[in-house]
Formats: C-alpha cells, structure tokens, sequence
C-alpha cells in the first residue's frame, strides 16, 4: 500500500483496513508511545499506591473507626484524581503522536518521529482543553438518558485530527469536529463502534494471557495494550480525511421545480360571418368588420 491521503470518501470496513495496514507499514513507531506510556502509568500507579498510608482497620470503638475512615479517604481521593489525570494527559499525548505521525505519512510520505513528539507537546495545551470541554459535556449529556452523552461524544470524536492536523484553537476545533462529523453521523457511529470491539476484544485477550506471566504481569499487559492501542487514533485519522473529502462534495440537493404546463399548437380562427382567417387577438373581422366571438 502506498502512504497516501485516501482520494476518496472511504467506508467503514475500509477505514478499518488501511488503518491497520497504515500500522502494519511501521508497527515499532506506532507501538513505541502506547508502550512507553503505559509503562510511565504503570508506574505512577505504584508510586501511588507505595505512598497512600496502608490498610490498617483499627480495633477501636465505632466513632474512632470512622474518624480514621474519614482522614484516610482524603488522600485516597487526591490520589486517585492524580492518577487519573496523569493517565488523561499520557493517553492524550500519546493519541496525538499516532495521529501526527499517521497524516505526516499520509501527506509527506515519511515522519520523524522526535520532531512529532516535539509538535504534540506543543500543541497539549490545546488537546486538554478541548478534551476537557468535551469530556465534561460528554459527562453531562450521559447524565440526561445516555443518549445525548453518545451524541456529543460523536460530535466531538474528530478534535484531536482537527487540532494536530489543521493546527486549530480550542473552540474552533470542537465547531470543527462537529461540522465533519455532521456530513455523516451513522458513519463515525459505526467506525467508533467497531474500533471499540476490536480493540476491547484483544485487551481483554492481552490481558488474560498477562495472568501467566507473574511478577511481570504488568509488562506483559503494557505490551499487549500498546499492541492494539494505535488502532483507535489511526482510524479516527482516516475518518477525518475521509469526513474532508466528503465535505468537498456539495450536497445532492433535489430542487422543486414547478410543473410546466403543456404547450398547444395555436388553433386558427375563423369569422363566423365570412370565413375569414382571424388573427389570435382580433376582436373585430379585418374583412367583414363583425365582432368576434370568443368561446373559452
């Protein structure tokens, strides 16, 4: 396969294959971040965990039991907010380096990866706070009966394309996302739907082979979640490009056109009186000089 921009608007099955061949030209460059961030979340995990206070319930009355509950939940939640936000910041930059990374080949034909690296980390401001906006909105929307959850989440899917890709704000890359995304709704439905199968299917795979592996249970799961990880970015990569060829195409709009009466051959007329050929808008015979008749 040649690493070029796809010249046409591609289905779904077809965004899914060539983001898989796109890999399969340079697995290790793909791989690498996932791999190296999952190892960085690995181990703030730990770090974490090593330094909240250990479990320890206390033999003690009631009251005493849930004053010591209280002062061990505060450090519980600070850091599992750490921990998460630094998990939201390394899968950030790792979906932008995959995204970068793919439209540099696609458009250049080659890519460095240091120089896209370099390129995410400039552009991280911009990817948080749009994935900050949509994430709360998308929170909000699941809240209100699911469905408007999944509606943004859709509406917001192609931000960080728009952002790497187009070099966009904040805000005009969330208008943005929404424009591509509203050329085709069912289709960015049925990619991220099938993206997620595919790669929920081999997580959990990689990660119940990682059972056997021991003490490096944790490894072997960074692997196998940095083997299937690049999927995701890439296919939004290629719906993205798909969703611009497809915005260049006008709409088929279907006119009304108003009904054409039919047309008649002019019927000639004749003075009732003498005969004579009357002209269409006579009112009076040129020849005998009586009045025409007229019968609609």
């Amino acid at each position: 396969m040649n690493l070029e921009k796809p010249l046409r608007e591609l289905s779904v099955t077809e965004i899914l294959d060539r983001s898989i061949t796109l890999y399969s030209q340079r697995p290790l460059e793909f791989f690498a971040p996932f791999f190296f961030g999952g190892i960085l979340n690995g181990v703030i995990r730990h770090v974490i965990g090593f330094l909240l206070l250990p479990i320890v319930f206390p033999q003690t009355k009631p009251e005493r039991f849930f004053q010591w509950l209280t002062s061990y939940l505060y450090p519980l939640a600070g850091a599992s907010s750490a921990l998460a936000v630094s998990f939201w910041i390394i899968t950030t930059v790792t979906s932008g380096i995959a995204v970068k990374y793919a439209s540099d080949l696609l458009e250049k034909g080659n890519a460095n990866l240091a120089k896209v690296f370099n390129f995410t980390i400039y552009k991280l401001t911009t990817l948080l706070a749009a994935g900050l906006i949509s994430g709360v909105l998308v929170v909000l929307g699941l809240l209100l009966f699911v469905i408007p959850g999944i509606i943004v989440a859709l509406m917001f899917s192609l931000i960080v394309p728009v952002i790497i890709i187009e070099d966009r704000g904040v805000f005009k890359s969330l208008e943005r996302s929404r424009r591509l995304v509203d050329r085709s709704w069912w289709k960015t439905f049925a990619v991220l739907l099938l993206v997620l199968i595919v790669t929920a299917f081999f997580s959990i795979i990689g990660e119940a082979i990682s059972i056997f592996f021991g003490p490096f249970r944790d490894l072997a799961s960074a692997l196998a979640a940095a083997f299937i990880q690049p999927i995701y970015p890439l296919s939004l990569t290629l719906l993205y490009y798909s969703m611009r060829i497809k915005e260049a195409q006008p709409f088929q709009q279907v006119g009304y056109k108003p009904p054409v009466a039919p047309v008649f051959a002019e019927q000639a007329q004749f003075c009732a009186y003498c005969g004579q050929t009357l002209p269409p808008d006579a009112l009076f015979c040129p020849k005998c000089g009586n009045r025409i008749e007229r019968y609609s």
